[in-house]
């Protein structure tokens, strides 16, 4: 059922139906997280951009599905930007987008 509900969030994205993305990717995250998959990490890193894109004023690290991997390495660049987005702190968001386009 993830598999489903992650393509159905990129099929989405593409349509620009961010809050439609959103609660596709959350669902795909919650069924990769009930299965063990590590597919999980990558659609909580969609639905945190598609949480961008909508002007959420929600934190998606706010769920307690998703608060368990706020700190986890491979999320933790995401959470930045998330902190930053929130706080509208423009120039930090910049700089943390370019810290991370150089790996």
């Amino acid at each position: 059922m993830g598999v489903i509900r992650e393509c159905g969030g990129k099929m989405h994205m593409v349509q620009r139906e961010w809050e439609k993305a959103r609660n596709d990717f959350f669902e795909a995250f919650k069924n990769y997280d009930e299965a063990g998959v590590q597919r999980r990490v990558q659609c909580l890193k969609y639905l945190v951009l598609a949480n961008m894109l909508m002007n959420s004023d929600i934190n998606p690290f706010d769920s307690q599905e998703a608060k368990p991997y706020k700190n986890d390495p491979e999320i933790v660049a995401m959470t930045n930007l998330v902190s930053a987005y929130m706080k509208n702190e423009i120039r930090e968001f910049e700089k943390l987008l370019k810290q991370a386009s150089a790996f």
